[in-house]
């Protein structure tokens, strides 16, 4: 019986932890194109230092995107992002060549994508790193098993970084 109790308290304090973590979520929804640029700037200084913690050293970067987390906020960052640039691609969401970068350290940002609302992908956003993906793929990938990890496509190939402490993730990309 004490067990029991014990494990229902458990599981109520995560729950309650959970709920939290949902409402202070939903005001961290992105309103306009101030915390759009907000999120980029997020991202990009994320990326850097989780790149920094897996292998030691960051990389450039001038593409980015921004994840919606449900069809409003999509909705809403797609009518911002069309007054930033001009169409460049889609993928998982739109994707423009902004009409003025965004300067966020030693990179400038040119490319933004929205990608669209994904329960496999809670965090705030992703960049894609520019380096020789086959010297990346043969220096770094045995290395850190837990951080990085290969992903296959019909087209191409990418290393994905990822930690569960940062709420970003990053890629090297084939081609």
């Amino acid at each position: 019986m004490r067990f029991h109790r014990r494990a229902l308290n458990v599981l109520s304090a995560r729950l309650d932890r959970i709920f939290r973590v949902g409402v202070e979520d939903m005001k961290k929804a992105i309103q306009d194109k101030e915390g759009l640029v907000e999120a980029v700037l997020h991202v990009a200084t994320e990326t850097l230092r989780l790149a920094k913690k897996i292998v030691g050293k960051t990389f450039p970067t001038k593409s980015l995107t921004v994840f919606a987390h449900s069809q409003s906020e999509y909705e809403l960052l797609v009518r911002i992002l069309e007054d930033m640039g001009k169409p460049h691609n889609y993928n998982n969401g739109p994707r423009l060549e902004l009409y003025e970068p965004i300067k966020v350290g030693d990179n400038r940002i040119t490319h933004l994508r929205i990608r669209k609302p994904d329960s496999e992908r809670p965090q705030v956003g992703c960049s894609d790193f520019e380096t020789d993906y086959e010297s990346f793929k043969n220096d770094y990938l045995s290395n850190h098993p837990d951080n990085l990890r290969l992903i296959k496509r019909p087209e191409y190939e990418m290393i994905e970084f990822y930690d569960p402490g940062f709420d970003v993730l990053a890629y090297v990309v084939s081609g």
